[in-house]
């Protein structure tokens, strides 16, 4: 997955992700829970993401049930390699330190990350 998604894209396709396969109506529902969204809004972003190669659909009765092509978690990678070689010269140690430097990050994060690398490195302790 190249292409980044736009806001809207996201949104519809953390629906698709969650419930697994979707139909218009129920990702407008869950939509319209946080914020009012037309139903054809929606019918149209599907459409796009359709032609993107996001998703397909198969037609079940009257209604058009959308599957996932890509998954969340290697729609996130990609998003992380692009992030990377946009804003960082491809240099993930880089993004790391960019993190790392945040005034946000706590105590418990950082342990986190340290027996994230040792678990990386085979390390024990």
């Amino acid at each position: 997955m190249a292409e980044r998604l736009g806001q809207l894209q996201l949104q519809v396709m953390e629906v698709v992700w969650r419930l697994g396969r979707a139909t218009v109506a129920q990702v407008h529902e869950a939509l319209a829970e946080s914020r009012k969204i037309a139903y054809t809004t929606v019918l149209t972003t599907m459409r796009a993401l359709e032609r993107r190669g996001v998703v397909r659909h198969e037609q079940v009765g009257k209604a058009y049930v959308y599957e996932p092509l890509v998954s969340r978690e290697n729609y996130a990678a990609s998003s992380v390699h692009r992030l990377v070689d946009d804003l960082f010269d491809g240099r993930r140690e880089k993004l790391l330190c960019h993190l790392l430097g945040a005034d946000r990050i706590g105590r418990s994060e950082l342990a986190s990350i340290r027996r994230m690398l040792r678990c990386r490195h085979g390390d024990k302790q």
